[in-house]
């Protein structure tokens, strides 16, 4: 059985709980005073808070668990119901979308909070990308849909996921990939220079900012698209 866990004292999780001492405001310093974009009842959408490109964003779930394999086994409904009304935004204003998760699992290392699990999406080749992951030796197994990710051996296994142009890809990690290893990846197909994807090194806050500027009237048609899918399921019901 899955069971959320504690993240006391880690930076997503004081974040979602609403503290004012997270590293968002210690570094932005109120402009923006948040990069929350749209939230429901256990899903929350921000910007990344050093941005790779505009329209790097992440979707989290405001519980706390490994990965989003495992989010899916248990809010499935929601999260489909959120893309659903967020994909067709995120292409008017950004592009066709990369969506990249580490997934991680139980008793694997993680450094603070990077195992609250949060999907990267940005508007980046995926193809490009599949041939770095190839060429560093991983190995993948293609999936029909992201509802598969709930099925073994994914939610108590690492992983890393890629969905684009509505293929959905699974690589094995092996255990030698470096930290911010997918930043890394994306970092390459952008031709940012080693190491200035890591955002301990850089701060992107002019992307941030006008990241949040392209989204800021998404909240409205986002709490339209939510209505309207909770009419029709209860419709259904």
């Amino acid at each position: 059985m899955i069971e959320t866990v504690q993240c006391a004292g880690a930076d997503f999780c004081e974040e979602l709980s609403g503290s004012g001492d997270t590293s968002f405001t210690r570094f932005y310093e109120g402009d923006p005073p948040s990069r929350l974009i749209y939230s429901t009842e256990n899903l929350t959408l921000l910007a990344d808070m050093s941005p790779l490109v505009l329209g790097h964003l992440l979707l989290l779930p405001s519980s706390h668990y490994l990965s989003f394999a495992q989010v899916l086994s248990r809010q499935r409904a929601e999260v489909r119901d959120l893309l659903a009304g967020f994909l067709p935004l995120y292409r008017e204003t950004f592009g066709e979308p990369l969506i990249l998760e580490h997934g991680s699992s139980a008793g694997q290392g993680s450094h603070a909070c990077i195992t609250h699990a949060h999907l990267h999406f940005l508007p980046v080749d995926g193809d490009a990308v599949d041939a770095l992951l190839v060429g560093d030796s991983l190995t993948y197994l293609d999936l029909g849909d992201l509802g598969e990710l709930a099925l073994p051996p994914w939610p108590s296994s690492a992983y890393f996921l890629r969905v684009y142009r509505e293929k959905y890809r699974v690589y094995r990690p092996t255990g030698e990939q470096k930290r911010q290893y997918l930043r890394s990846i994306v970092g390459a197909v952008l031709a940012i220079e080693e190491p200035e994807w890591d955002y301990a090194v850089v701060m992107r806050k002019a992307a941030l900012r006008e990241t949040m500027r392209m989204v800021d009237y998404w909240p409205g048609k986002l709490g339209e698209t939510v209505m309207t899918a909770d009419a029709e399921a209860a419709h259904v019901r």
